[in-house]
């Protein structure tokens, strides 16, 4: 039995529609979204510890997946540079996962935590931007969503950290999801076009 084109991709829209963002809005819960981020809920005990770690593996395991697949098909240059630009955000997710942020106690530590974590999501759009702009090579018109798509994520993004002058519960759901999203849409643009 021959698959069918949407049969191919089940997994990606099985991660990136639900198991991403069912994940991303259990872990949150329903605390202040602008009062807390994921880092401070993670501290407050084993289990949220343990559910911090199993969201930052499912969404760098997921990034990483997807946009080495994008990877394949684009020239040279730019496939080394998404993928570079993706191991590299998820090796920062993994030393910042792997580093409590307790900064009363550590805040040598608690400040390298969130250095990571915040490079981990800037190479993590500049990873996504490399592949818009390999794809924009190629096809402008195809290129033209996904670009105002990373655009509203980036100003989305701004917004939601000055509401609160700080990395909120809001900012971080809203970015995992929308990233999510768009990493779909990437590879299946890229899959459309390969």
């Amino acid at each position: 039995m021959r698959k069918t084109p949407r049969a191919g991709h089940f997994w990606l829209d099985f991660t990136a529609c639900f198991l991403i963002p069912c994940y991303t809005l259990l872990f949150a819960g329903s605390v202040q979204w602008f009062g807390t981020n994921f880092s401070v809920i993670a501290v407050t005990g084993a289990d949220h510890y343990r559910g911090f770690i199993y969201w930052g593996l499912l969404a760098m395991g997921y990034f990483f997946v997807v946009l080495v697949q994008v990877g394949w098909t684009r020239p040279l240059l730019p496939r080394a540079g998404v993928w570079a630009l993706a191991l590299a955000a998820g090796l920062a997710l993994s030393c910042a996962l792997a580093i409590p942020y307790l900064p009363q106690y550590l805040p040598r530590f608690s400040a390298l935590h969130v250095v990571l974590a915040a490079g981990a999501c800037a190479l993590l759009m500049m990873a996504l931007l490399t592949a818009i702009l390999a794809v924009r090579r190629r096809d402008r018109e195809k290129s033209g969503p996904l670009l105002r798509w990373w655009l509203l994520i980036v100003a989305g993004s701004g917004a939601l950290f000055a509401i609160p002058m700080m990395v909120s519960t809001a900012l971080e759901v809203f970015f995992t999801i929308t990233s999510a999203l768009l990493a779909r849409r990437l590879w299946l643009v890229q899959r459309k076009g390969a």
